[in-house]
């Protein structure tokens, strides 16, 4: 997954913020490896977009990658955190 990240210019740190703060999650697009989809924003305030995937335990879930949002998935931010 690291080398994902950094592929798309992030660190593991700003996915971890993301995860720390308020997000949204939604379930991803069918045909897509990740099941759902966390939207939100970094330390820095940019917005990220981290496919994950639930893990043996109900209560860890794995990200599969993350990039930089699109305008489609800054969207659905509430109207407050865009």
């Amino acid at each position: 997954m690291i080398d994902k990240l950094w592929a798309h210019g992030l660190q593991p740190s700003q996915v971890l913020a993301v995860l720390e703060s308020r997000h949204v999650v939604k379930r991803n697009r069918s045909g897509r490896r990740a099941t759902h989809l966390v939207i939100g924003r970094d330390a820095q305030g940019r917005c990220l977009a981290i496919p994950v995937l639930p893990t043996h335990d109900p209560m860890i879930w794995r990200p599969v990658t993350a990039w930089y949002c699109k305008p489609s998935e800054q969207a659905l931010l509430p109207a407050t955190d865009r």
